[in-house]
């Protein structure tokens, strides 16, 4: 376990946290409108991201297992956001993609967003170089900390190794 935190790792985690705070307010508000909860959007997000995805690659992407992942895919599909489809010469491979729908939501979602971000570009100013590294910095920090993670424990052997 970690000692004391020095007085700049207590800066960054609190600013740390004020930022992701400020942003999520934004975010939740969005989400409460549309009846969609964080583990949902993180699959409609990631589905986006790579369509064609399988519920297995989904799982690992989001760190969920796999059996936590079907369901939130099911109840997406049941609402009409999310498509699976069969790939060729292998049915147990279900493609994910959004439908129109599902690219709609996800779009309306990301406007807010985006709009606040503006914001806060033109309230850094010239630093934004200079917070942009930093951030750039600590994404890369975190994925490499995030690799560390251990696999998820109910994982099927079979797609724990893919």
């Amino acid at each position: 376990m970690s000692t004391a935190a020095s007085p700049i790792e207590t800066r960054f985690r609190q600013a740390y946290w004020q930022a992701v705070r400020d942003v999520d307010v934004v975010r939740l508000r969005q989400w409460e409108q549309w009846h969609v909860t964080l583990p949902q959007l993180r699959v409609l997000y990631q589905v986006r991201r790579t369509p064609g995805i399988t519920t297995g690659e989904l799982a690992r992407a989001i760190g969920v297992t796999v059996s936590t992942t079907s369901g939130l895919v099911g109840k997406l599909a049941d609402r009409g956001l999310i498509e699976r489809s069969s790939a060729p010469g292998d049915r147990r491979q279900i493609p994910l993609t959004l439908t129109q729908q599902g690219e709609a939501l996800v779009g309306e979602l990301r406007g807010p967003a985006v709009a606040f971000l503006d914001e806060v570009v033109q309230q850094l100013g010239d630093e934004i170089a200079e917070v942009t590294g930093a951030l750039e910095r600590l994404a890369a920090a975190s994925a490499a900390a995030r690799a560390a993670l251990p696999e998820t424990p109910d994982m099927e052997p079979a797609e724990a190794q893919r």
